[in-house]
């Protein structure tokens, strides 16, 4: 709704000098080939009238008809703006509408309607808690893996150890 404001503002505070900005969010947000040719047609068009109202007799038929198609434009932009912006809007609101454009949401493969199964009831909430899968990376080894029998090597330096432990506290003691 905001942007909507901004928008909407700066085409008509600018007296339509601006406009080729809301062609440009309608062309970027909807994607059609229709928005993008209607964006480029009204750059051009907004350029022909600078060209025209660089005339220096400020009485000139070129500046009253720069200015006219300028204010004339800028009411149609905000018209078209406003209208697409809306339905727009009111349409991906809509549960399961697709945008107008067909192209999938991000980050999701293209549906064909022809195959896409719809199931009965309430639609399932996309934000519930999903099992998740094992970290390879976890650091503790899987329970089911067998842990091999100690070696008597270690026991003998177990051993070892212990007497020369002994050896050490005696040798403290004195």
């Amino acid at each position: 709704m905001a942007v909507r404001v901004l928008v909407t503002a700066a085409v008509v505070l600018s007296l339509g000098l601006l406009a080729w900005v809301a062609m440009l969010r309608l062309a970027i947000m909807r994607r059609t080939v229709r928005d993008w040719v209607l964006f480029w047609a009204q750059l051009a068009l907004t350029v022909g009238c600078f060209v025209l109202l660089q005339e220096e007799d400020q009485d000139s038929w070129q500046i009253n008809v720069g200015a006219a198609v300028v204010l004339a434009m800028a009411a149609a932009v905000v018209w078209h703006y406003l209208a697409t912006d809306i339905k727009h809007h009111r349409a991906a609101a809509v549960p399961g509408a697709r945008p107008p454009h067909g192209a999938p949401a991000y980050g999701y493969p293209p549906v064909d309607p022809a195959t896409a199964v719809t199931l009965p009831g309430p639609n399932p909430n996309p934000y519930t808690q999903q099992p998740q899968p094992p970290n390879p990376y976890a650091t503790t080894p899987p329970a089911s893996a067998p842990t091999p029998p100690p070696s008597p090597r270690i026991d003998q330096v177990r051993a070892e150890l212990d007497e020369l432990s002994d050896l050490l506290r005696k040798e403290g003691e004195k």
